[in-house]
């Protein structure tokens, strides 16, 4: 049996939705699978994801247990000590200096996640990363047997555009940005080069969809910001949205914008791409290597350059088209079948008994 431990499981969250995408993987390749969780949201999920209390006393030498780990948890303590066959796919962890003022707790959950990072070499046979920048990660911090795993990101969503699309729909130009509001996001670099691109073009507006109350501190001060640009008309928050909706908001937009400092692969990015919505982002951490050559990528935080530059986008139909159809293209590796087929190639790593 193979079990996916994720210690916190969340309906929609990236790391959850891969559990369930290499669960129906394992299911097309005939291997047992369960999810287990130490927390569960919601509760109802509960049908589907087993508890590690429920797993753990049973686990046998036979077994593979896979654990998505992204930031301090300590399962991992208990793993030690566990039989059976263990694999790490790593998803990433903030640098702890990105919530140094804002928020004491979660900075000190990724410094003690980065520790146990390097402590857990000789815990797990197998280290995966869901990127290449992830897996000089594992590497820097010791790990010998690597690999990349990347992430499923759904590229052909229904967003019953018959009626959905057409409810985000504006025609101003729309400036998307999707994911939490955490402080290596730069969401307050989004408003600023808003504010300059809005200078440009003053038919434009800024969508910021993602859940913006884990740092409260953090989200006063960027809806503060937007106050003194006066930019509350122009600035649109969507907390959260369905699958449907999020496909529909893509498809409605111009241009998705990121300004993030850190990342260990960015699926908007991805999801962005798949729905031909070009992507003008700052090169840092994964980026790159996520968007390749399909999207334009600044070196500097020049606010008014990276304005520019989506204006260039827009009025160039050119590179706008040359820019969708690379993201079309580029988001084809991310798609189900695709990360099926590098799944298969990892199997006899995954499951080979005795320590490599």
């Amino acid at each position: 049996m193979l079990y996916q431990i994720v210690p916190e499981f969340y309906q929609y969250d990236a790391i959850s939705q891969h559990a369930r995408n290499l669960e129906r993987m394992m299911t097309d390749a005939g291997i047992p699978s369960r999810i287990c969780a130490q927390r569960v949201y919601p509760e109802s999920l509960r049908a589907t994801v087993l508890h590690v209390d429920e797993v753990f006393p049973d686990l046998r030498e036979d077994d593979v247990i896979l654990l998505h780990f992204s930031i301090y948890t300590p399962l991992i303590e208990d793993l030690r000590s566990l039989p059976g066959r263990k694999i790490m796919i790593y998803h990433n962890i903030t640098p702890a200096h990105f919530f140094e003022g804002i928020s004491r707790k979660t900075a000190e959950a990724c410094r003690k996640g980065t520790q146990q990072l390097k402590e857990a070499t000789r815990t797990f046979h197998l280290a995966l990363g869901v990127s290449r920048f992830n897996e000089v990660a594992l590497r820097e911090a010791g790990y010998e047997n690597t690999g990349v795993l990347p992430l499923v990101v759904a590229t052909n969503v229904d967003d019953g555009k018959t009626f959905r699309s057409l409810y985000y729909l504006s025609e101003k130009i729309t400036l998307l940005h999707v994911g939490r509001w955490a402080p290596n996001k730069k969401i307050e670099d989004l408003v600023k080069v808003f504010y300059w691109y809005h200078k440009i073009n003053p038919e434009s507006r800024l969508i910021l969809m993602g859940r913006n109350w884990e740092w409260e501190n953090y989200t006063v001060g960027v809806l503060d910001l937007i106050k003194r640009f006066h930019l509350q008309e122009e600035i649109k928050i969507i907390p959260s949205l369905s699958p449907r909706d999020l496909a529909a908001l893509y498809r409605a937009s111009d241009i998705y914008l990121s300004m993030s400092e850190h990342e260990g692969f960015c699926v908007p990015l991805i999801e962005a791409m798949a729905a031909l919505c070009p992507v003008v982002a700052y090169r840092a951490g994964a980026v790159p290597e996520t968007v390749d050559q399909a999207g334009l990528l600044f070196e500097k935080k020049d606010y008014p350059a990276i304005a520019e530059g989506i204006h260039t986008v827009m009025t160039k139909k050119e590179l706008q088209n040359r820019l969708k159809t690379e993201g079309k293209k580029r988001a084809q590796i991310f798609s189900f079948d695709a990360v099926s087929r590098r799944f298969q190639s990892l199997l006899p790593a995954i499951l080979v008994k005795g320590r490599n």
